[in-house]
């Protein structure tokens, strides 16, 4: 009788977000394999897959690119670096939606272009990272189009895919405070495409392609990205409601 009290199991995205990540991540594993997603790293913010010092200078910067782009499959020498900085206001409360990243293309090489002001941290640096080379394998490939619509979003989940999407999932919101003296200040910012749940669902996919029922690296998720993955786990498992080929309906 105590399953009575039992709560039903429910998806941490609507119906729309569920459909439309169902239907973009079978559409990777046709792109880019069953075994790349079964069999690639999840890539850890540790020493392990990370071990340069970092101190945002140019070398440490490319250094880091380099290795993301191995992460991704990417030859790091059809990458060229590059950098902008966008204005910024100082010392004062505020939102701001400012971006980290652009991709482009000259000549042969792909041009990653990456803000100034957004790399002194380098879990954020990673990141942006890994979200610009994704749109060397989608854009640069021409696996799809720039102009089309769902492009960014789905650069987004690639980096789940890839295994990096730790780095995007985690730096989704971001809040930072200052003191200088009598002057204090604050500042909280969105960053990517994909919303925490939508984040959290890509991963409830990404562990159960793999066999992965309550996955280790879990902890390394913030906590709501956390909560959407256990949720989205747990829904799947118990419903079968998922389109993805890897899913036995019930």
């Amino acid at each position: 009788m105590f399953g009575w009290f039992r709560s039903k199991p429910t998806c941490p995205v609507s119906a729309e977000e569920k459909a439309w990540i169902e239907q973009r991540f079978t559409w990777l594993i046709e792109q880019f394999g069953m075994q790349r997603l079964t069999k690639g790293a999840l890539i850890l913010p540790t020493t392990d897959y990370f071990p340069d010092d970092y101190d945002h200078s140019h070398g440490s910067i490319r250094g880091l690119m380099n290795r993301v782009a191995e992460y991704m499959d990417i030859d790091p020498a059809i990458l060229r670096l590059r950098f902008y900085e966008e204005a910024r206001p100082e010392f004062e409360g505020m939102w701001t939606e400012g971006s980290t990243g652009r991709y482009g293309q000259s000549g042969d090489k792909h041009e990653i272009w990456l803000e100034l002001n957004t790399l002194e941290n380098p879990l954020n640096a990673v990141a942006t990272l890994a979200h610009e080379i994704g749109h060397v394998l989608l854009i640069g490939e021409r696996r799809v189009a720039p102009d089309e619509e769902d492009h960014e979003m789905l650069t987004d989940l690639l980096t789940v895919y890839m295994g990096l999407g730790l780095f995007p999932a985690n730096m989704v919101m971001q809040e930072d405070y200052w003191d200088d003296g009598p002057v204090s200040g604050w500042s909280m910012s969105r960053q990517g495409y994909l919303s925490m749940d939508m984040f959290g669902y890509a991963f409830a996919l990404y562990a159960i392609a793999r066999g992965e029922i309550s996955p280790k690296w879990l902890s390394q998720l913030r906590l709501d990205v956390r909560s959407a993955c256990k949720q989205g786990i747990h829904y799947i498992n118990e419903t079968g409601d998922c389109s993805c080929p890897f899913v036995t309906p019930r």
